[in-house]
């Protein structure tokens, strides 16, 4: 079936998206007809490499709302994700052989920016919960890092834990470091106290927001904000252009605008989302089901145990063909419902009965390691990602490759956290997606 026809069909379901991108298709957050946005940099238009007009506008704009409490504060538009700016803000902090001193459940984008800057990696792990999924990082961590590194940490996590960012910022600074915060699920935190403050207020230097992710912006949508004079902000553009394309869709940024202005303008759309979220956790944890509603740091990300009769496959197959819901993440054994200020009072009345409605099966063994619970130790590191990566390579069978080191990113998305990465000895009986792995020769 060809592609266009394969989505139809998907959309004919009508199965409600509690799933990145958060406008999930309510057109109440978008502009009334996206086609007619998709221009280019036409004359009076502006041009996003360099901007002088109105998306420079726009940028300050961004700047005003997100680095409000920051010194000095400056926000840049993405057009290729979050993971643009993360690779560009590596690159621009780090030349070869600099430190990186970074968590563990980095993004896979983290890994990509170290291959093309040359940074050598240095890893520590995030505090581990009793269910197998990484939470905070301790800020005594930064005690171990070295004089003058970057640092690298994920606040808030895929599932919605963060990090005390201030602390953190305090004891990188006193080390002459420069911060990066991976806020890619925190775009939504300014517009409400009920969620966490942003990292940029609590002082990183720099810090990345994916807007499709949790706010009402089509996807690849993002914004990246620095502050202070630690990071070199010409360098810093150098590589946001170079990780970007030099065609950027207006149709993205004027959506992205559209639906920004909005939320600025009215208070209430946030006040509104906030309360009926309150009140559906509150109606969900008094549930007797299969799920149990854990508490996250981001009330937004409705993160829930399994049962150990079920299993996560089972319990999103039933959501999907029975209550039409098409959950964020079932994995292990958790599933992970994303929500916004573009749900519905529909769409969360469907979520209530799909928990109530789910039953105890017959028990069901654990289905393998999560993607976090294999960040229970740190790799045994043979080269840098770069010196992997440019190595002479062949292909070997998984079962063959225990020893052997790796010359690939395995990092499936969601959430892109690497499972093993460039420059690493594979463990023996690690449980990765693929039959084969690349190893250096």
């Amino acid at each position: 079936m060809p592609m266009y026809e394969h989505v139809q069909a998907f959309l004919n379901e009508d199965i409600y998206p509690f799933h990145m991108p958060g406008h999930k298709r309510n057109p109440l957050f978008l502009p009334p007809d996206l086609l007619s946005l998709d221009i280019t940099e036409i004359p009076n238009m502006d041009v996003l490499s360099r901007p002088t007009g109105i998306l420079k506008d726009f940028q300050h704009a961004l700047g005003a709302f997100f680095c409000a409490s920051c010194k000095d504060g400056e926000s840049f538009f993405l057009v290729n994700g979050a993971t643009a700016g993360i690779v560009a803000s590596v690159c621009a902090v780090c030349g070869e052989g600099d430190v990186l001193f970074t968590a563990r459940n980095a993004h896979k984008s983290v890994y990509n920016g170290a291959v093309l800057s040359g940074a050598v990696p240095m890893y520590f792990l995030p505090q581990m919960r009793e269910d197998g999924l990484a939470g905070a990082v301790p800020p005594v961590v930064f005690d171990a890092m070295p004089q003058g590194a970057a640092a690298y940490i994920v606040s808030p996590t895929y599932e919605g834990f963060t990090s005390d960012i201030a602390e953190i910022a305090r004891k990188v600074h006193e080390k002459d470091g420069i911060l990066i915060v991976d806020e890619a699920h925190g775009a939504h935190f300014p517009f409400n106290g009920a969620f966490p403050p942003s990292a940029i207020a609590q002082g990183a230097d720099i810090a990345v927001n994916s807007l499709h992710k949790t706010l009402p912006a089509p996807g690849q949508c993002a914004v990246l904000h620095v502050q202070g004079n630690r990071v070199n902000r010409e360098k810093l553009r150098f590589y946001l252009n170079a990780m970007q394309t030099s065609s950027p869709s207006y149709m993205m940024m004027a959506a992205a605008d559209y639906t920004l202005q909005m939320l600025w303008a009215d208070p209430r759309h946030f006040e509104n989302y906030v309360a009926k979220l309150r009140t559906l956790r509150e109606n969900l944890a008094a549930c007797a089901s299969t799920l149990t509603l854990l508490e996250t740091d981001d009330i937004g990300k409705l993160l829930f145990r399994i049962d150990e009769r079920a299993s996560a496959d089972t319990i999103a197959a039933v959501f999907a063909g029975t209550y039409k819901i098409q959950v964020e993440m079932a994995q292990g054994r958790h599933i992970l419902a994303m929500t916004g200020v573009a749900d519905t009072d529909e769409g969360f009345a469907r979520l209530l009965s799909a928990v109530r409605g789910v039953s105890c099966g017959k028990k069901t063994p654990p289905q393998g390691r999560s993607l976090s619970s294999s960040m229970g130790a740190l790799p045994n590191v043979a080269c840098t990602p770069r010196e992997a990566v440019q190595g002479a390579s062949e292909v070997v069978p998984l079962s063959r490759a225990a020893g052997r080191i790796c010359a690939e990113l395995i990092a499936p998305c969601p959430p892109g956290i690497a499972l093993v990465a460039p420059g690493e000895r594979i463990p023996a009986g690690l449980v990765l997606p693929c039959k084969n792995i690349r190893v250096l020769c």
